[in-house]
C-alpha cells in the first residue's frame, strides 16, 4: 500500500465518521468536523503533506514516485 493509498483510506473512514456524528449525535459538531477535514483536504492539495503522515511514514509506507526509484 502507497502512502497516498493509505490517505484516502483514512480519511474516507474519518468523513463516514464524522457524517455520522453529525447524524446520530449532534449536527453541528459533526459538521464542524466534516468543514474541519474539508480545510485539511485543501491544505493537503496544496502542500503534498497531510497530518496522517506523521503515522503512516513510520510504519513504512512511501509515496508512489518514491517506491519506483532505487536506493
Amino acid at each position: 500500500m502507497y502512502l497516498e493509498n493509505a490517505r484516502a483510506l483514512a480519511q474516507g473512514i474519518l468523513l463516514l465518521a464524522f457524517a455520522a456524528i453529525a447524524y446520530w449525535v449532534n449536527l453541528p459538531v459533526g459538521l464542524g468536523l466534516v468543514a474541519l477535514m474539508a480545510v485539511m483536504k485543501l491544505q493537503e492539495s496544496v502542500s503534498d503533506w497531510c497530518p496522517s503522515d506523521l503515522v503512516f511514514r513510520p510504519i513504512g509506507l512511501k509515496k508512489r514516485g518514491e517506491a519506483l526509484r532505487p536506493s
